[in-house]
């Protein structure tokens, strides 16, 4: 009886020209008869896809296990099945990737434009124009060709985080082959996984019985998706191998139909078509394997994954995800995501950037920019939500009578002018930074109000905005904004020193006498505010007692006290962290249906507080600093201070961002 072996799981026997025999190691045997999916198992279509490996160029050169396109399609295909789908929905299922090209994945960094799902879902339907498979479908009763939209069944594909038979199936291959799984702990998953209420009802969902093997394959998923599907040395070669199909189609050495055939001789057609930089590149990629990831970052267009299944025990009424019945999985998935989402945004604000941008950009040409001009300065959500202003850093746009969008951009102002140019994801920086304070400061005071919300976008977003947008953006409740800066002072700096030398006072404060710069004051801190001027202005230091003519005596108290509480917090915190806060300011906002004062705007950011290294720190000088000091120092130097229409050189940007950089590592441990 012939046999073929499908991929790294799976082989394939045909007893008969109206049978299929399918041997799965973690799915079983199974017996396949029904003429439609007989045909489709046996036809050239289909098996196409046995030499088209999930990983792409990592497995094609054997850093990988080599999980084939074909026997994640008949995986997809099982599942179903073993819950009882009809035979529309095994189609779906067994088709559902048909139109993987060469490599796969690599496919979407060498031809998808921005904001497009994978290439091979972009040109399916011109694929499949190309194959018998409209015919064979018609010839078995299914002329609609519905079996071909596979998000008509809900059993094969389902949005994340939730478990579908594509979501499932890829992800227990891959935990088995790259061994963050037992095969007995997937073949467990398989049999106990489920379909809610029943294969057959229009709201049909997979589910996992129990709680723990719901957990196990969760994590699994995410160790997949840091160690293989997520690992910048597998992007750094996808994207590389991506610009090499790219300039060969642009100059017309390989044609669309090209792109449908095994990977081993698509790459030979790769070779065949280069010329001798080309094959350079192709070589190094065949001996080099994969370079090590420090330094390498995540890239837009990489993407983060991750699951959340859903648990139905029986006796409930519906099932559940897992974070709502399991808090340590909530924190768990969380956390992953925000720091790689993080990294996504952060690639680029280091040198390594420039390199890498003028190299996957075109290898054999040289381009002449600068990293600032990488900087996302401006919003513009296309009309998806009204603008009620803009900011020297933040622009806000309203979400709903209660909701606003804080959106951090990358600009940089300095001595109350905003910059020509800005620092690329610095905007990122300053929001998970607040994010993380604003844990930190609600922890450690009881009953402490803030505007924030979630970091999660509004679902007015596009989807082509939402990569640039998320996380450097937070969801947060309308206030009425008071009318002053709440600025705390813990030791002598800047302007206060200077006020100090000529007057002994601080924004008009007597303070002790023989201070030496940079010195905390002996007192503690003192709360110094100042008014909000317009954009353009000079914000003016006034005395505590001009706030209670502006605040009223209630409100003046309450952002006095609150503010010294909120800095003697955060200071203890960051002390922690090797970090003295010398200084910061605080704005906050009026709830006006409870009348109570509640913390605002962005907290304890390098651009709203002096950082200082606790372990260079000493009395009687000045002290290096992670935030603008930098920029505001070079300003002075070169005689631009107040100035409008300034640019910043290259230098003083990736200067600027690496302090921003360092302090937000050192405050929040780079999570």
């Amino acid at each position: 009886m012939a046999s073929r072996q499908a991929g790294y799981f799976q082989s394939l026997q045909f007893p008969s020209e109206s049978s299929v025999l399918i041997h799965d190691q973690i799915y079983g045997d199974h017996h396949i008869t029904e003429p439609i999916l007989v045909e489709l198992l046996r036809s050239p279509t289909l098996q196409r896809l046995t030499g088209v490996w999930q990983s792409g160029i990592t497995a094609l050169f054997n850093l990988g296990p080599r999980v084939s396109r074909f026997e994640h399609s008949v995986g997809a295909f099982l599942l179903v099945r073993k819950v009882g789908a009809s035979v529309a929905e095994q189609v779906a299922a067994l088709l559902h990737d048909v139109s993987h090209t060469a490599l796969s994945h690599v496919m979407d960094w060498a031809l998808s434009k921005p904001g497009e799902d994978s290439y091979h879902e972009e040109h399916k339907a011109r694929y499949i124009a190309m194959t018998p498979l409209p015919e064979i479908l018609a010839r078995h009763g299914f002329a609609d060709l519905k079996p071909l939209e596979e998000h008509l069944y809900p059993l094969v594909e389902r949005p994340a985080p939730h478990l579908c038979a594509d979501r499932l199936d890829y992800a227990l291959r891959d935990a088995v082959a790259y061994e963050k799984m037992s095969l007995s702990e997937a073949q467990g998953v398989f049999r106990a996984f489920a379909a809610f209420p029943d294969a057959e009802s229009p709201a049909r969902l997979m589910v996992l019985p129990d709680v723990s093997l719901a957990l196990r394959l969760a994590r699994a998923y995410m160790e997949c998706d840091r160690n293989v599907w997520c690992n910048p040395s597998h992007i750094d070669m996808y994207k590389r191998t991506g610009q090499i199909i790219r300039d060969l189609v642009e100059q017309g050495k390989i044609s669309d139909n090209d792109l449908w055939c095994p990977d081993d001789e698509f790459w030979a057609l790769l070779r065949s078509a280069s010329d001798a930089n080309g094959i350079k590149e192709l070589e190094r990629l065949e001996t080099e394997g994969a370079p090590k990831a420090k330094g390498l970052g995540l890239p837009p267009g990489a993407k983060v994954r991750t699951i959340d299944p859903d648990v139905y025990v029986s006796g409930e009424d519906k099932p559940c995800p897992l974070s709502v019945v399991d808090d340590v999985w909530a924190r768990e998935r969380q956390e992953y995501i925000q720091k790689i989402q993080y990294s996504l945004h952060l690639c680029f604000l280091y040198r390594s950037f420039a390199y890498d941008f003028i190299r996957l950009s075109s290898p054999h040409q040289t381009q002449h920019f600068t990293m600032a001009d990488q900087a996302y300065t401006t919003t513009d959500l296309q009309g998806a939500l009204p603008l009620v202003a803009r900011g020297k850093v933040r622009d806000l746009y309203e979400v709903d009578e209660k909701t606003l969008l804080f959106i951090a951009t990358d600009r940089i102002s300095a001595y109350d002018v905003i910059m020509e140019n800005g620092i690329p994801n610095k905007g990122v920086l300053l929001t998970l930074c607040t994010k993380t304070w604003f844990k930190i400061l609600t922890d450690a005071i009881p009953g402490l109000r803030t505007h924030f919300l979630t970091l999660d976008l509004p679902p007015q977003i596009p989807a082509s905005l939402r990569p640039v947008l998320q996380n450097r953006s937070m969801q947060v409740r309308k206030l009425k904004i008071l009318p002053i800066e709440a600025i705390v002072r813990g030791y002598i700096t800047g302007s206060a020193w200077n006020e100090y030398k000529k007057s002994g006072t601080v924004h008009g404060i007597p303070v002790a006498p023989g201070l030496q710069e940079s010195q905390a004051f002996p007192d503690g801190p003192i709360y110094t505010p100042s008014t909000k001027a317009e954009q353009g202005e000079h914000d003016e230091n006034i005395h505590p007692d001009q706030a209670i003519q502006i605040l009223g005596a209630t409100h003046a108290s309450t952002v006095a006290a609150l503010a010294i509480k909120l800095y003697k917090a955060a200071h203890e915190y960051a002390l922690t962290r090797g970090v003295i806060i010398a200084d910061t300011k605080f704005e906050f906002g009026l709830d006006e249906a409870t009348n109570e004062v509640v913390l605002a705007d962005e907290v304890l950011t390098p651009d709203s507080s002096r950082f200082w290294p606790k372990d260079s720190y000493a009395v009687g000088r000045g002290q290096q600093s992670f935030d603008k000091q930098f920029l505001r120092d070079w300003l002075v130097r070169e005689g631009l201070k107040g100035k409008e229409g300034v640019r910043m050189s290259e230098e003083i940007a990736l200067k600027t961002s690496e302090k921003y950089k360092e302090a937000w590592e050192r405050i929040t441990g780079g999570v």
